[in-house]
């Protein structure tokens, strides 16, 4: 047998609520009947009276079911949600570059890498200003040009010298050829 003491720490009640509830001055919730069971390692049926216990066992039972109801709305809904992110993946993968293209076709090179620059995800970006990003975009507009003059010539080149472009390595401007 656990003393009041020992079973009101157990359940994290006063002495004197254990005491109202042995002595039918006050009810418990289900929920403190739950706790109270559970140290005493019983079921709570077996600490009501019949009449108690059917009306326990009926709250009891419109709680499950309201629980049921719960996580079944919750799994609706989520089912929901993977429905939507896949008719939206789904939408990105059909649109996105029409859209995409459409909002950038009338930019300057300098306002579509200004454009480009302002969404990139870089942790830095924090700390870069708008007059850096204005920079940024220069100096990227002018790479691009920097790349395509430099393919141009290449290609030029292939068309003097056959097999002279060979000696160019991607990333870098011209490659030794040591035979």
């Amino acid at each position: 047998m656990i003393s009041k003491e020992k079973l009101a720490n157990e359940c994290k009640l006063s002495r004197n609520a254990i005491y109202n509830y042995e002595n039918g001055k006050r009810t418990p919730t289900i929920s403190t009947l739950e706790i109270i069971a559970h140290s005493l390692n019983l079921y709570i049926s077996d600490l009501l009276e019949d009449s108690d216990n059917t009306h326990y066992s009926n709250k009891l039972g419109i709680l499950n079911a309201i629980d049921k109801d719960v996580e079944n709305n919750i799994l609706a809904a989520e089912e929901k949600r993977v429905l939507f992110e896949q008719e939206m993946d789904e939408l990105d993968k059909k649109y996105f570059f029409d859209l995409f293209n459409r909002k950038t076709s009338r930019m300057s090179p300098h306002e579509y890498f200004k454009f480009i620059l302002s969404i990139c995800p870089f942790s830095e970006s924090d700390h870069i200003s708008e007059e850096d990003m204005e920079e940024l975009s220069v100096l990227f507009y002018r790479l691009v040009t920097l790349k395509a003059y430099e393919r141009d010539s290449l290609n030029e080149m292939e068309k003097i010298i056959p097999g002279q472009s060979k000696k160019y390595e991607k990333n870098r401007f011209v490659t030794t050829c040591t035979k």
